[in-house]
């Protein structure tokens, strides 16, 4: 027998948790849509690298949204997947804006050395 209290929590909750969903769905690819823009105007690497990295997560909860969705745990694995790339990403991307570039060392010590 079902119990009459779980029946009028299910009643009202399952609708909210749906629109709650669709409206944060709604927000997410409108978010994608603004790191998209930022990382074809971003003046410089650094914005670019964190729009790509805020890109990353907000593919992330996507995926998690369409899981919460659809009802079902198929996209989970994806997820696991999305979040490991999105950090060696970012530690990547850290890497390379952190150091010295190479390629203007070189051209700035053959400068040097054509001068002299």
């Amino acid at each position: 027998m079902i119990d009459p209290v779980v029946l009028a929590v299910e009643s009202w909750s399952g609708p909210l948790v749906l629109w709650t969903v669709d409206f944060g769905l709604i927000v997410i690819v409108f978010s994608m849509g603004l790191c998209i823009s930022r990382l074809v105007k971003g003046p410089h690497l650094a914005d670019r690298a964190m729009a790509v990295d805020t890109f990353s997560l907000m593919l992330i909860v996507l995926v998690i949204l369409v899981t919460i969705r659809f009802q079902t745990l198929m996209f989970f694995d994806g997820i696991l997947v999305l979040a490991l790339l999105s950090f060696a990403g970012t530690v990547a991307m850290a890497q390379y804006i952190g150091r010295p570039h190479l390629g203007r060392q070189r051209e700035s010590s053959q400068s040097a050395g054509t001068e002299q």
